[in-house]
C-alpha cells in the first residue's frame, strides 16, 4: 500500500508506453522506473537522513521522477512551487523537519537555506540545525501538502500513501482514466487537486502531458491539434479560456475532451461555454478537500446536466451530512455545515493535534463549508464559514497575506479582502493605512507593494490590488470586520479607499 510501489509497478506493466511528454521531451514508463529507482539510491546515499523531502515542482518530468524517488527511498515528500519564496522554503523546512531536498535546477533565490551542490545536483542539503520529526510524520505517510486555513500559517495536512491510494481507486471507479489515454496536466502538482490527477494518470498507463505554465493560447492549440482525453481545470482557467477563445470557434477534428473542474463549484453558464466551445466536451465536477484526499463529491459527465451548479452526491465510501452548530443534521433545503465521514481521511495536520481534534471528531471530518442538501440527493454550496479567499480554485489565508506585509516600510496596517472577479471568482484584494511618520522611500506603490510580496509569499498569494484607507473598519466588538472592508472596495464612490497605483 505505498504509491511508489504501485507506480513502479505500472513503470514495469506499460514499460514501452509514453509516461511523461514536457515539449520535445518523451518518457516512456521504463525510463521513468530506471530514473526514480536511480534517483533512490543517490538519495539513500546522500544524507543527512530525515523523515521528509521537499521536492520543488512546476510541472517538469524531473519533479514527478524526484516526486516518486523520494518516496521510493522511504521519505515523506513535501511538494513546494519552484516560485516559492527562499524564507518561505526555510520555514517549510523546520516545520517538517527535512533535510533534504530532491530534484534539479533548483532556484538561485533559494541559495541561503539550500546549500545545493550545482546545478546538475538533485539531492541537496536543506535547513539547519538537528533533523526534528514533527507528528504525525513517519513512513507511512506520503505527503505533506500545505493548505491555508483560518490561521496566519497554512496548515500541513499529513496524508498516507494508504489513504491516497484508496481514494485513487475509489476515483477510478466513477472517472476511469484508462491506459494509453492522455492527460493534459495544467495544473501544478503542489496543488492538492493536481497530485491526484497526475498520480491516477501514471497509476493507469496513460500519459501525462505537460505544461509549465498555464497559456490558453497553447491550451486551445493542443485540445483542438492533439489527442486529449481530459483536462483538471479549476473554474478561473475555464472562464480564461472562454474569454480567449476565437470568435470563428476552435474547429479541428479531434475529439473533444473530458473536463475535469475543481477547486470551487463550476458556474452552469462556464459548464455551458466549455461544451460550446469544444462541441462533445464532457464535463465532471469534483469537491473535496486536501484533508480528504479530494473528491468526495463527483458530478460524473453522465449527470452533470442535471447537476449543474452542485457538488452532486458524495462519492463511493463517502458519507456527507449537513448539520448544525451542535453538530446535529439539518433537515433538506437548510444551510448547515458540510461534515464527510470516509476512511480516506489525513492522518492529521503536521505539528497541530489540537487543530487535528477539532477539525475530526469521531471519524467526521468537519469541512467549514456551508451547503445545503436537495431533495434529489445533491448538495449545493452555499459559501464558507471560514475567511478563506478563494482565488482561482485556491483557497487562501488572508491572516498570511496580513502577516506578510506587517513589516512593510509605509505600511501602519493591513487587512486582506477576496473581492468578486468574472475570471478568478475572487482577487485578493490589500487594504492599507499608510504610515505618516514614514519618509518618501516608503511611498505606497503598487509595484513596490508587489516585489514586497514577491519575496515572502508564494505567487498566487500576492495581492492582485491595492488600496490606502484612512482606518481598518471595526465591529461593534471592536474586532477587524472584513465584510465592511470589503464592502469600501465594492463601493469606492463613498471615498473611504483609494487605490494605489
Amino acid at each position: 500500500m505505498r504509491l511508489d510501489t504501485r507506480i513502479l509497478d505500472a513503470t514495469e506493466r506499460y514499460a514501452d508506453a509514453v509516461a511523461l511528454v514536457s515539449g520535445p521531451h518523451r518518457v516512456t514508463y521504463a525510463q521513468f522506473g530506471a530514473q526514480v529507482r536511480k534517483l533512490a539510491e543517490e538519495i539513500r546515499a546522500a544524507g543527512p537522513r530525515s523523515v521528509a523531502a521537499i521536492v520543488p515542482v512546476s510541472n517538469r518530468p524531473g519533479d514527478y521522477v524526484a516526486q516518486v524517488a523520494a518516496w521510493h527511498a522511504g521519505l515523506v515528500v513535501v511538494p513546494v512551487h519552484r516560485g516559492t519564496p527562499a524564507a518561505r522554503l526555510a520555514a517549510i523546512a523546520a516545520q517538517t523537519g527535512a533535510r533534504l531536498l530532491v530534484g534539479q535546477d533548483v532556484p538561485a533565490a533559494w541559495s541561503g537555506p539550500v546549500e545545493h551542490a550545482g546545478e546538475a545536483a538533485q539531492v541537496h542539503p536543506v535547513g539547519t540545525g538537528p533533523s526534528a520529526t514533527p507528528a504525525p510524520l513517519d513512513s507511512d505517510q506520503a505527503l505533506v501538502v500545505f493548505t491555508s486555513g483560518s490561521t496566519a500559517q497554512p496548515k500541513g495536512v499529513v496524508l498516507s500513501h494508504a489513504a491516497f491510494i484508496g481514494k485513487l481507486a475509489t476515483i477510478a471507479t466513477v472517472l476511469p482514466f484508462p491506459a494509453g489515454s492522455t492527460t493534459l496536466q495544467v495544473l501544478q502538482p503542489h496543488f492538492s487537486f493536481g497530485q491526484w490527477t497526475s498520480l491516477l494518470t501514471l497509476l493507469s498507463g496513460a500519459t501525462l502531458l505537460l505544461r509549465e505554465r498555464f497559456d490558453t493560447g497553447d491550451v486551445l492549440r493542443t485540445l483542438v491539434e492533439s489527442d486529449v482525453a481530459r483536462i483538471a481545470v479549476v473554474p478561473t482557467m475555464a472562464r480564461m479560456l472562454l474569454r480567449d477563445a476565437p470568435a470563428e470557434g476552435t474547429g479541428g477534428s479531434r475529439p473533444a475532451p473530458l473536463w475535469i473542474c475543481g477547486g470551487e463549484v463550476l458556474p452552469p453558464a462556464v459548464g455551458e461555454g466549455l461544451g460550446r466551445l469544444l462541441p462533445g466536451s464532457r464535463i465532471a465536477d469534483v469537491y473535496g478537500l486536501s484533508e480528504s484526499c479530494t473528491s468526495d463529491f463527483i458530478v460524473p459527465p453522465q449527470e452533470y446536466d442535471k447537476a449543474a451548479g452542485t457538488i452532486g452526491r458524495p462519492s463511493p465510501n463517502v458519507t456527507a451530512a449537513v448539520v448544525d452548530e451542535h453538530r446535529q443534521p439539518v433537515p433538506p433545503g437548510e444551510v448547515g455545515e458540510l461534515a464527510l465521514h470516509t476512511p480516506y481521511l489525513m492522518t492529521g495536520y503536521l505539528g497541530d493535534a489540537a487543530a487535528t481534534a477539532a477539525a475530526v471528531r469521531d471519524g467526521w471530518l468537519y469541512t467549514g463549508d456551508l451547503g445545503r442538501l436537495r431533495a434529489d440527493g445533491r448538495v449545493e454550496l452555499a459559501g464558507r464559514s471560514k475567511t478563506l479567499i478563494s482565488r482561482g480554485g485556491i483557497k487562501l489565508s488572508p491572516l498570511e497575506i496580513e502577516n506578510a506585509y506587517a513589516g512593510c516600510p509605509g505600511c501602519a496596517e493591513v487587512i486582506a479582502v477576496g473581492v468578486p472577479d468574472a475570471v478568478f471568482g475572487e482577487r485578493v484584494h490589500l487594504l492599507i493605512v499608510p504610515d505618516r511618520a514614514a519618509g518618501p522611500a516608503a511611498r505606497l506603490t503598487a509595484e513596490r507593494m508587489r516585489v514586497w510580496g514577491r519575496g515572502r509569499l508564494e505567487p498566487a498569494k500576492v495581492p492582485d490590488v491595492f488600496h490606502e484607507i484612512r482606518e481598518i473598519p471595526l465591529g461593534q466588538t471592536g474586532k477587524t470586520d472584513r465584510r465592511a472592508a470589503r464592502q469600501l472596495v465594492l463601493h469606492p464612490e463613498a471615498g473611504r479607499v483609494h487605490r494605489i497605483r
